[in-house]
């Protein structure tokens, strides 16, 4: 009860408006498919995808909006099926590149085939410039998402906790973090007008228990001023024990000094398992008061996750399943009533700003 009175109290608080200095429209990026063995991709279920984009449609009256995915999937044909969709949609779209989803559906689902999943790069530079190539401006972005976080955990299988390695999962003989794989992607950015999302909840001083984060962190800031204006450095709320919940008000200090190195602005990755990776237990007013702050806090992006929370979807299984499994009387894609309330939260939410 404590717990919501202060969200209550923390979205009445302000009534600042929003816009970015720059003039640009807040993006707003929903996962659609993060690899999962049930997911629309792996169903080629496009029709789901459809109702997916009409729901999120009423959003681009005011912000930047597109989806993201992992196309680390082995049948091609099915994530030829839903890019298609998406650009008969005009849907822009990004890619997850360089991923612990790759990491760990990738070698553990059957329905995948990454390029190095031991790295958790889902595919190759080579092949990232066919898909360049074939969808061209409707390829907006890149994400990388919890490699630190993956980096700790593969130090703890290889070391304290062995019990951690699933069945599948293959260990890279070095670290999992390499900046030469990261610069890869935000060069490759860089060079067609895309933009990377550097998502983590393992950011500095949040992770003093990870002894490599002062390093990485170094290396991360020389990367940014190596190539200016590409990466949009977000915090996931999603940190193990919960340890996110009291971070509602703070969250942003963890990221706001980036810019200063050379990133583009920072933002958010708003996900539904704020509570011990479950996603049930997270309610919509949550939700959208992680928004606000971001929002209040002049973020360039806020990315929201996973697909089922926000939309009508089954719960994700790493086996194969069927993504039409939803209950009587709805349709697979359809609205959630957490997204109904988040988008006519960000719908009513002013346009303008009167911060600096």
């Amino acid at each position: 009860m404590k717990i919501f009175s202060c969200i209550v109290a923390f979205m009445l608080a302000s009534s600042a408006s929003w816009c970015l200095a720059d003039g640009k429209k807040v993006r707003m990026l929903f996962s659609i498919d993060q690899g999962f063995g049930n997911g629309i991709v792996a169903n080629g279920n496009f029709e789901a995808l459809v109702r997916m984009m009409i729901a999120l449609r009423p959003l681009g009256e005011k912000y930047e909006v597109s989806v993201l995915l992992n196309p680390m999937i082995k049948d091609k044909q099915r994530l030829k099926l839903m890019l298609d969709t998406l650009v008969a949609q005009k849907m822009p779209f990004v890619f997850d590149v360089y991923s612990s989803d790759t990491f760990t559906l990738g070698a553990n689902g059957p329905a995948n085939a990454p390029f190095d999943s031991s790295h958790g790069q889902s595919v190759s530079l080579e092949q990232l410039a066919d898909y360049k190539n074939s969808y061209g401006e409707w390829l907006v972005g890149l994400r990388f998402m919890e490699i630190f976080g993956q980096d700790y955990g593969i130090r703890a299988m290889k070391t304290t906790n062995p019990e951690l390695k699933r069945p599948g999962d293959k260990l890279p003989g070095d670290n999992f973090f390499q900046p030469d794989f990261a610069e890869g992607f935000i060069r490759f950015a860089g060079q067609h007008a895309m933009f990377v999302q550097w998502a983590d909840f393992g950011w500095m001083p949040f992770s003093p228990w990870d002894a490599e984060m002062p390093k990485y962190t170094e290396q991360v800031k020389a990367l940014l001023r190596k190539h200016p204006g590409v990466v949009t450095v977000t915090y996931n709320n999603n940190e193990p024990n919960e340890a996110s919940l009291p971070r509602l008000g703070t969250w942003h200090t963890a990221v706001e000094h980036f810019p200063k190195e050379g990133a583009a602005g920072f933002g958010l990755s708003n996900q539904s398992w704020l509570h011990n990776f479950t996603y049930m237990d997270t309610k919509p007013e949550e939700i959208i008061a992680w928004t606000r702050s971001a929002l209040d806090n002049n973020c360039r992006l806020i990315q929201f996750e996973p697909a089922w929370y926000f939309f009508n979807l089954p719960p994700a299984t790493f086996e194969l399943g069927d993504s039409t499994r939803v209950p009587a009387g709805t349709l697979p894609g359809e609205a959630t009533e957490s997204l109904k309330q988040l988008i006519a939260f960000l719908l009513a939410a002013p346009s303008s700003s009167n911060k600096p």
